[in-house]
């Protein structure tokens, strides 16, 4: 991998995966400083990794779900324990069991049998107060269409809130350093919003554009954040990660082998970076070659640490 500037954007070229799988649809990655453990799933094939940062890929683990999961996150209750995580699934939000995989549902938003069928959830974060924001979106091993989408708020004491309707595909989220913004991508429309947040009682208003991709450029997919504000976003078709201020400017980006990138997350100052398998027919044989794998880059900035949801009793 080589990093080079100019004058407007930082740049880093990486070429060669960390993670040399073949994956269908990467997505979710989420850091356990605890652990030094990495994992992420695969929506398509339906399983979950687990990755010792310190042993590498050798130490890699494979969980298979009973259906698809779109997010996770970290859990700890009341009692302190934390065996289990908290995840948004194929019909709503449940816990999984570390060692099984098992699911046990918390709330099943999808509950008709049309809505069960057509939907699942796609991504999410935790706030820093323990709240995890979810959205559903149609599932696209099964149906199409649009404007599906709900934006959810699991709050610690188990109730669910509807926050936003009629969303395409909810990615990436997250919070700037002030707690007073929330981001929040509908990846279909090209666009990152952002909200008022109220950190007390969990409450957005006032949307507006916060980044508007060009169609040409692709769209923006998940993202992480730095310690600086700094949006780190996946562009789903558009082969790079790119840094964008608090001011919504591009000052940077992380170029890849290939179209499909999904997500990245910090560990430290290094980047790593979730990609899709490109389906047949190939636009790019050489792109789709690198497809569906897990990239790292280092960019010399620390990444802004994943909250866990608190689980009250």
């Amino acid at each position: 991998m080589t990093a080079a500037s100019n004058a407007n954007i930082q740049r880093w070229t990486v070429t060669e995966p960390y993670l040399d799988i073949r994956g269908g649809l990467l997505e979710g990655p989420f850091y356990t400083a605890e652990r030094n453990e990495l994992r992420f799933i695969d929506l398509d094939y339906e399983k979950v990794y687990f990755v010792d940062l310190a042993k590498g890929p050798s130490s890699m683990r494979v969980l298979h779900t009973e259906s698809p999961i779109g997010v996770t996150a970290d859990m700890i209750d009341d009692s302190g324990n934390n065996t289990q995580i908290v995840v948004a699934a194929k019909h709503g939000f449940a816990t999984m069991d570390y060692q099984s995989g098992a699911l046990t549902y918390i709330h099943r938003t999808h509950t008709s049998e049309e809505h069960a069928y057509r939907l699942r959830f796609n991504d999410g974060a935790v706030d820093n107060q323990g709240r995890f924001w979810a959205g559903s979106t149609t599932d696209h091993k099964y149906v199409q269409g649009k404007d599906a989408g709900t934006l959810y708020r699991l709050d610690p004491d188990m109730s669910l809130h509807e926050m936003v309707h009629q969303m395409t595909t909810p990615n990436g989220m997250g919070w700037n350093n002030a707690d007073d913004i929330m981001y929040i991508t509908d990846s279909p429309h090209r666009k990152i919003y952002a909200y008022d947040f109220d950190a007390r009682t969990g409450s957005i208003s006032n949307k507006r554009d916060f980044l508007t991709l060009e169609e040409s450029y692709g769209e923006p997919d998940g993202f992480a954040m730095d310690v600086e504000g700094n949006l780190w976003v996946a562009v789903w078709r558009g082969s790079r990660i790119i840094r964008v201020n608090p001011r919504g400017e591009i000052t940077g980006e992380i170029l890849l082998p290939t179209r499909f990138v999904t997500c990245p997350e910090f560990v430290g100052s290094e980047l790593i970076v979730m990609t899709a398998m490109e389906q047949e027919p190939y636009k790019n044989p050489e792109s789709a070659r690198w497809g569906g794998k897990v990239y790292k880059v280092d960019v010399g900035i620390q990444g802004k640490p994943r909250n866990v949801f608190r689980r009250r009793s």
